[in-house]
């Protein structure tokens, strides 16, 4: 059995580990692996991990359907010489879960990361007003301080994973505002790979424009008139040459439908460089589907 290192940000229990988890043991591509979820404290951390080659991947998330684009993600992939080759969608409940015995009327504090705070809007906002919401690294670390520290008046915004692990008790299930709501995440490595056209395949892009007249129409246009879906557009400010005095340059983010391998995708690819100061694919990727059934056992762990 062959051993795979699993890089993520948090640690055990955090809903990336949850997706890891799901992801590595519903494909066909890893069957017969011994997967091991190796969690770090940051996601700069899980990137240097991978590009020093002590993990082989990593699973970082890049958009929420909910509060939208995780811009860090996009700034780490220019940062390193690293590429995407796989996309995944996990979803789990967001639950209050504090020790056992205590009671909602108990609670004084509740913490969870702040991107989680901000998906459970409404159901924090018809709590006690003395009720203090905390932000916190991770949703895993908040549910792990409270067992640790024993605290009787704080409560956690965890998955049932999480509350499993670190023994906790679920005061409330599916808090969240929207209960369709998903995570996209992406499969990190040190290599690319060219997936086959029964997986979906999706390529990520990112290009520098220059700063002219219509290069923005001529970039969208370089996909439509090939006929090419484009699934996502994301623009960021570029610190390359960033003046007072001149105008800031932005990088643009593209993600559409195919492989790079594919001769219009290739030649669209081709025709952004006519116009564009550097053009990168991130990587072209499938497009991985969650199982049917959730995995059994204790929430999936380990594995």
């Amino acid at each position: 059995m062959t051993g795979v290192k699993v890089g993520f940000q948090g640690q055990k229990g955090a809903y990336s580990e949850g997706a890891l988890v799901e992801l590595f043991g519903s494909q066909a591509r890893w069957a017969g692996n011994a997967v091991e979820p190796v969690g770090f404290e940051t996601f700069a951390e899980v990137f240097d991990a991978i590009q020093n080659q002590s993990v082989q991947y990593g699973l970082i998330p890049i958009e929420n359907s909910s509060t939208g684009t995780f811009h860090f993600t996009y700034d780490l992939l220019l940062r390193h010489s690293l590429y995407i080759v796989g996309e995944y969608q996990y979803h789990e409940k967001h639950c209050l879960v504090a020790l056992p015995e205590v009671k909602l009327e108990d609670i004084t504090q509740i913490k969870s990361h702040p991107y989680v705070i901000d998906q459970c809007r409404k159901f924090l906002a018809n709590l006690d007003k003395r009720i203090a919401i905390t932000q916190a690294q991770d949703t895993a670390s908040s549910a792990a301080s409270i067992e640790r520290e024993k605290l009787t008046t704080t409560a956690a915004i965890a998955g049932a994973r999480a509350a499993n692990i670190y023994n906790l008790n679920i005061l409330k299930e599916g808090i969240e505002d929207d209960e369709n709501t998903v995570t996209r995440y992406v499969l990190i490595s040190r290599t690319p790979i060219q997936p086959e056209r029964h997986q979906d395949p999706r390529t990520s892009i990112s290009l520098w424009l220059k700063n002219q007249v219509g290069m923005f129409h001529k970039a969208i246009s370089a996909f439509a008139l090939r006929d090419i879906n484009i699934s996502k557009i994301e623009s960021r400010p570029s610190t390359r040459s960033i003046q007072l005095s001149k105008p800031w340059e932005y990088v643009l983010y593209i993600d559409v439908d195919g492989s790079s391998l594919d001769a219009p995708l290739a030649n669209a690819i081709k025709n952004l460089e006519e116009f564009a100061s550097h053009v990168r694919v991130l990587g072209s990727y499938p497009r991985y589907q969650p199982p049917a059934q959730r995995p059994t056992g204790v929430f999936g762990i380990g594995m």
